[in-house]
């Protein structure tokens, strides 16, 4: 009887797998996965240009492990990409302030102060290369005891979270909050 159960079990596994979309990586390669969707009856114009500024602020919960918020904000360009926008009509930006200020350290700051290299560091480099700019808030930064030779080298530096998201919805951007 266990037997049957387990190849039931085993059968019902690969069933679900096969029948599984897959997760692609358009633009941010290794991160921002987007599920497959082949049934989708609505696009985005490809022809519109699209600004947006994502703020990210939440506290990091595993000091080890990438930012689930910094990854699902990379899916917001990555699946951008998947619906048929051009990368030249995308420009996004991100701030970071508050409880995500740590992403945006340097390796060898977020060593010192959690024992282990930043995970993070590979995504801001993957976020530089496709154009993405990443902004981190200096009144952060001085909260957390932060100067610049500590701050990722990809990494722009502003004098407040407030200051470059107001300048950025000046020119247009939208706003996403994370």
């Amino acid at each position: 009887m266990k037997r049957y159960l387990f190849t039931l079990i085993f059968i019902c596994a690969i069933a679900g797998l096969s029948n599984a979309q897959g997760i692609v990586y358009p633009a941010i390669q290794g991160y921002g996965g987007v599920n497959e969707v082949p049934f989708e009856t609505l696009k985005p114009d490809p022809n519109q240009k699209y600004k947006f500024v994502v703020e990210l602020s939440n506290s990091i919960s595993d000091k080890k492990e990438l930012a689930g918020y910094l990854d699902y904000a990379a899916k917001m360009y990555n699946v951008h990409i998947y619906g048929g926008i051009p990368k030249e009509n995308i420009d996004m930006v991100f701030v970071v302030f508050a409880g995500s200020t740590p992403i945006t350290m340097s390796n060898e700051e977020y060593k010192k102060r959690f024992e282990v290299a930043n995970p993070n560091s590979g995504l801001l480099d993957e976020l530089e290369r496709v154009g993405i700019r990443v902004i981190v808030c200096g009144q952060s930064m001085m909260k957390q005891n932060l100067v610049p030779e500590m701050i990722h080298p990809t990494v722009e530096m502003a004098v407040s979270r407030f200051t470059a998201t107001t300048d950025l919805m000046n020119k247009g951007y939208l706003l996403f909050a994370l």
